[in-house]
């Protein structure tokens, strides 16, 4: 990883763990996520259309991709809603952020997507894995196979799945940009964040309309700020990421990085929203630190 895709999921990071900060205080539901897909579209899409692109001129293959990643998109989102309805945002958002580290180094392995990863990679990515399962305990002893078996534990892995999957195809899409049409970085990636914001929306707004408590709560938060924010937040965060994706050998580490958010969500869930802060989730956090610097490496 370079540093110029180092820099760009730091900076991301913050803003991932504030999006996902305020879903978790103001409203864990899709209809937040809708609003804050309508809010990324707005703010991305002037830019895309001012860029000159020939929508015609790009590949049907990029198209059937977008399609495929939206799909995924839908699931982390309604997923990620009903996790935070039904979990604390520091079991959810650890979990849920760690789960796809080994996720996608298992597909990217198996398909042969991007080059190898190093074994110290792939140490610090389980080294990360492991922190992350050890942060959600309240103790020692719940660290039992039962433990995980919940509600909850449903939800965190849809989101995994989810995240995973997006991750995977967007990667390629960019691929595709870079070889075939776009040479500038910046507009590439506002360019594919518009047009998957508008899809995403798209998505959302059906999820949304066909549940009656979604309506109800899209009336109630529709006149906050809160969803708006959060959804530039989101758009400008995955900007970042889209453009760290073009400074890396495998999509892996740009996942791996990203977990850098962890300790941030865990330590807003805890001096924010008052949630307890164990010894595991200390020891957790000192693992996930660990992983991140050995996979960098």
């Amino acid at each position: 990883m370079t540093l110029t895709a180092f820099i760009f999921v730091f900076i991301s990071v913050f803003m991932h763990a504030a999006w996902n900060f305020l879903g978790k205080k103001e409203s864990p539901s899709s209809a937040f996520f809708l609003l804050s897909a309508v809010a990324g579209s707005i703010f991305c899409l002037p830019f895309a259309l001012c860029s000159g692109v020939d929508f015609l001129a790009i590949p049907l293959d990029f198209w059937l991709i977008l399609v495929v990643s939206i799909s995924f998109n839908l699931v982390y989102f309604v997923a990620l809603g009903r996790g935070y309805r039904c979990g604390d945002i520091s079991l959810v958002y650890p979990l849920g952020r760690a789960l796809p580290v080994l996720l996608t180094a298992v597909v990217t392995m198996l398909c042969g997507i991007g080059k190898s990863l190093s074994t110290n990679a792939l140490i610090g990515m389980l080294v990360l894995f492991a922190g992350c399962i050890i942060m959600p305990l309240q103790k020692w002893s719940e660290f039992k196979l039962k433990t995980y078996f919940s509600k909850v534990t449903f939800w965190i892995l849809l989101i995994s799945i989810g995240t995973t999957g997006y991750t995977i195809f967007d990667s390629m899409d960019m691929e595709i940009l870079k070889q075939m049409y776009f040479k500038n970085e910046l507009l590439r990636a506002i360019f594919y964040m518009g047009a998957a914001d508008v899809l995403i929306s798209f998505g959302m707004f059906w999820i949304v309309i066909f549940n009656r408590n979604e309506r109800l709560e899209l009336k109630r938060i529709a006149r906050s700020y809160a969803p708006y924010i959060a959804g530039v937040f989101t758009a400008s965060a995955y900007i970042l990421v889209l453009l760290a994706m073009n400074n890396v050998d495998n999509v892996c580490y740009i996942q791996a990085f990203r977990q850098m958010s962890l300790p941030i969500g865990m330590l807003a869930g805890v001096f924010i929203l008052k949630e307890s802060c164990s010894p595991p989730k200390v020891v957790g956090i000192l693992l996930v630190i660990t992983g991140l610097i050995m996979s960098s490496l």
